[in-house]
């Protein structure tokens, strides 16, 4: 699958086929990512604004929406065809390990959601359910965005 992928910071991200993991843990869940949002902390990120990044190379992106491929063992919040928006703020549900692809044969580094790629394996507290009939073009707003401003408020 296709991923924007930062291997050195203040570059372009490049594009790339990364493999998900074999399979996945407790706790995870594969989703078919639909819409991402990008937010100043990423791209202060791929900037270094604070500095040297620890992580490189490694997937990006907090805030986005898709559907639900597969859960892992444990996972109660979601089920496989949902609607979700990914989202940085941990809620309801299970922490799980971060995931591990593989890029060119290396393991490239990943947060508990990303969504700067065409799958992903998220956390099941970084998701939540959204209505069939919400725009899924406009969810990744509510995986960051509005949160983060609500928070503020």
């Amino acid at each position: 699958m296709k991923a924007a992928i930062l291997v050195e910071s203040k570059q372009p991200l490049i594009i790339d086929d990364i493999a998900l993991p074999e399979s996945i843990d407790f706790g995870q869940v594969l989703v078919e990512v639909h819409y991402s949002g990008i937010c100043g902390a990423q791209i202060n990120e791929i900037d270094a604004v604070k500095g040297p990044d620890a992580f490189l190379p490694h997937l990006l992106g907090h805030e986005g929406s898709g559907v639900v491929k597969e859960v892992g063992l444990g996972v109660s919040t979601v089920k496989t065809g949902d609607r979700v928006v990914l989202h940085w703020r941990p809620s309801a549900g299970i922490q799980s390990p971060t995931p591990k692809y593989n890029w060119s044969g290396k393991e490239l580094n990943a947060g508990w959601v990303t969504t700067f790629n065409q799958q992903a394996i998220v956390s099941e507290n970084r998701l939540t359910v959204i209505p069939d009939d919400f725009d899924m073009k406009i969810a990744p707003l509510l995986g960051c965005a509005v949160t983060t401003a609500f928070g503020v408020v």
